[in-house]
């Protein structure tokens, strides 16, 4: 197949009037990837916004002409089996970057992105959404409430793309936590047996309901381990990930490296949002944990007296250590040094403690 690059320049070469190829090449962004409005167009030709859409109109009337749409045919064939492949609709930039490769080989595409020069790869994205614009198959979605901006070759398909995000979008809310890529395929496979791993997948990445974090988990897009706002949510992260308590120098490192921003974290930022926040539980020195977990905040002494209420019944050396165990982070002889303090706890003749009367 011919570089679609050329194609595009060779149909737009077929417009006589020199204004109307500026019209079409600007509006798409032909020349360097960047689109431009009506208005800045007319602005420039000291037109009327509307007088610039009529213009445009005209040369993609032209464009449509039967000799030249047969040179397009085979551009038609990639993009229509590449959307049949992926449930016959796909979120309009991830559409283009996917077809790339039509314009450069793969290793050209690396080249390209490694010396920052994205203007080529901008040219093709516009050279795609061009030539999808002239075949009469393809259907280009705006943005929704329920969908980013999007590209179909079948009306029907925008149904069952919003019927499995909501099936999804419930599941998760069910689950009440982020869930990896296969374990929301193997949910969409049990929900919607008919439909292909990459269908789902297609649907989702179009959909403003559900989204992917940096971690590569899936979930409701208003949760905080999806789109954090600040370094509590990060933090809350980096601990629901790890699941086990960090300290907080450890959070910090991963934020950093797990979930990078413009501005890197502080240690004692992290720590003073982690001190505030009662999703945070202290669990040791410098030790925190999710509050969700189990642990409760307080010091070993207030841990034990708060075990001895909720038996309501003397307990052993043994079972008093192992329950603050399981809710602080501690050493086993900083419990024993706090049972030893009279005034709070005593000891009955069979070995137990009891919080003292």
């Amino acid at each position: 197949m011919k570089n679609i690059l050329e194609l595009v320049q060779e149909a737009i070469e077929i417009i006589p009037n020199d204004r109307t190829k500026e019209v079409i090449e600007r509006r798409f962004g032909l020349q360097n990837g960047q689109r431009h409005t009506l208005e800045a167009i007319g602005r420039d030709h000291k037109i009327t916004r509307e007088r610039v859409r009529q213009i445009e109109e005209g040369g993609l009337s032209i464009l449509k002409q039967a000799k030249i749409m047969e040179k397009f045919q085979p551009v038609f064939k990639v993009v229509d089996e590449h959307l049949k492949e992926h449930g016959e609709l796909k979120k309009e930039h991830k559409l283009y970057d996917d077809l790339t490769y039509v314009c450069f080989p793969v290793k050209d595409i690396e080249r390209i992105k490694k010396e920052g020069n994205l203007s080529e790869l901008d040219k093709c994205r516009s050279a795609f959404y061009f030539i999808m614009s002239l075949g009469d198959q393809f259907e280009r979605l705006p943005e929704s409430d329920d969908f980013y901006s999007a590209w179909t070759n079948n009306k029907s398909a925008i149904k069952i793309a919003k019927k499995t995000v909501d099936s999804l979008a419930k599941h998760l809310e069910g689950k009440k936590q982020t869930l990896k890529r296969e374990d929301l395929l193997s949910a969409a496979k049990i929900l919607f047996p008919e439909l292909s791993e990459n269908a789902v997948h297609s649907y989702v990445d179009a959909s403003k309901a559900i989204e992917q974090n940096h971690l590569g988990h899936f979930g409701l897009v208003h949760w905080p381990e999806i789109s954090p706002r600040g370094v509590k949510d990060k933090a809350y992260i980096i601990l629901k990930n790890a699941a086990r308590p960090l300290h907080f120098s450890e959070v910090t490192a991963e934020i950093n490296k797990s979930l990078p921003s413009n501005k890197n974290a502080f240690v004692q930022t992290v720590h003073n949002e982690l001190i505030k926040d009662p999703r945070f539980v202290l669990v040791g020195r410098g030790l925190y944990a999710l509050a969700e977990w189990g642990y409760e905040p307080g010091t070993v002494s207030e841990t034990i007296i708060q075990i001895l209420k909720s038996e309501n019944k003397p307990l052993s050396k043994e079972e008093i250590v192992k329950k603050v165990l399981a809710k602080r982070l501690v050493k086993e002889n900083t419990i024993l040094i706090n049972l030893q303090n009279r005034k709070l706890f005593e000891k009955n003749n069979d070995g137990a403690y009891s919080l003292k009367k």
